[in-house]
């Protein structure tokens, strides 16, 4: 009896996928429809039409371009569960160890990878 119980324990421990040994960052490719236009980031690094950076996973990632003779646009790229923290949630009920991913970063994942943000020009 005592041999099923450890072996129950540790497929549940390897079956757990802990969102703490996910990275907190992803990357993440961004780009202006107009190629020559400004990229900023999260209202900080500025890049030329196109650029390609790492991105923290539980925050909500914004992007806006900008040129003369256009409208400024942005886009805001929200966050949700991945399937890591999935799996942390569904075995937190079984044992307890992998509720400590669900509060890390790695428990959630960007909506996008490959932005593009559509810029309108001035008439």
């Amino acid at each position: 009896m005592r041999k099923t119980i450890y072996i129950s324990v540790a497929c549940c421990i390897a079956a757990s996928g802990c969102s703490a040994f996910v990275p907190r960052t992803e990357t993440v490719t961004a780009s202006c429809s107009v190629p020559d236009a400004k990229l900023q980031v999260d209202g900080g690094q500025i890049y030329q039409g196109k650029a390609t950076f790492q991105a923290v996973r539980n925050r909500v990632l914004s992007v806006a371009c900008y040129k003369r003779g256009y409208y400024p646009a942005q886009k805001s790229v929200s966050f949700s569960i991945s399937w890591t923290g999935v799996v942390d949630v569904l075995s937190a009920f079984v044992i307890i160890v992998p509720a400590v991913g669900v509060f890390l970063p790695g428990t959630w994942e960007l909506n996008e990878k490959n932005i593009t943000v559509n810029m309108v020009q001035m008439e």
